[in-house]
């Protein structure tokens, strides 16, 4: 996997979630790390839309069913699987 376009789909994501997360999710400091859920910046509807970005963005289908949630509501392993996810 080319850890460019991952570290370039995490800035995307950090830049998607401040742009379109909940209200105050703008002035929040988001890395890597952060819970998108946990943290209330993005609810469920709001995390689909993330989803949808990230695919239409990696021309690549998520497929999340055998993932831990654990897993994807972190922006990292978000960006890892859709990298190296894909149908």
């Amino acid at each position: 996997m080319n850890a460019v376009a991952e570290k370039e789909l995490i800035d995307l994501v950090v830049g998607w979630v401040k742009e379109n997360g909940l209200k105050g999710s703008n002035h929040t400091e988001i890395s890597e790390n952060t819970n998108l859920l946990e943290s209330g910046l993005l609810d469920s509807f709001a995390f689909v839309d993330l989803v949808l970005f990230i695919e239409n963005y990696t021309r690549k289908k998520l497929d999340l069913i055998d993932v831990d949630p654990e897993e994807f509501t972190v922006v990292k392993s978000l960006c890892h699987l859709a990298l190296q996810n894909g149908h």
